[in-house]
């Protein structure tokens, strides 16, 4: 993770876009019934890049909805520490433990064990619930 302060080269300040946020919204509930019906044994790597790409999109409405836009990755996690004190330090750890093992599903092919799901699970959950929210009350 990229902290906010020092990243400003990596941001660009926008009008700020509740439409975007509203469409971004919508994906975030698309992507999230999708992963929630596959089967945990056979697809856990999809089901975990699903999870880290629904916390990236509520990441990415809220900060349309303040005005911003980054493409770093990294630079959005920041952004949650820096500006929504509603996460806690363990929580925004997590997101960039998730992001990092999505770039290794991705980019090296690693393969998430069911039981990685078993214990993030609620986690997983909790904190796309909590975007949501904040996003909803934005809105």
């Amino acid at each position: 993770m990229k902290e906010w302060k020092g990243s400003q080269s990596e941001v660009n300040k926008i009008k700020p876009d509740k439409e975007m946020a509203k469409s971004l919204l919508k994906m975030m509930e698309i992507r999230q019934n999708a992963v929630e019906s596959l089967d945990k044994e056979k697809f856990a790597s999809i089901i975990v890049e699903g999870y880290y790409e629904i916390v990236k999109e509520g990441i990415t409405a809220l900060m349309s909805i303040d005005g911003y836009k980054t493409l770093s990755h990294e630079v959005l996690i920041g952004y949650i520490k820096e500006f929504y004190k509603e996460f806690s330090e363990s929580e925004v750890y997590f997101i960039d433990q998730l992001r990092k093992i999505r770039n290794r599903i991705v980019y090296k092919g690693f393969f998430v064990q069911k039981d990685y799901l078993d214990r993030n699970k609620k986690q997983l959950k909790e904190i796309t619930e909590k975007l949501r929210k904040i996003i909803e009350q934005k809105l």
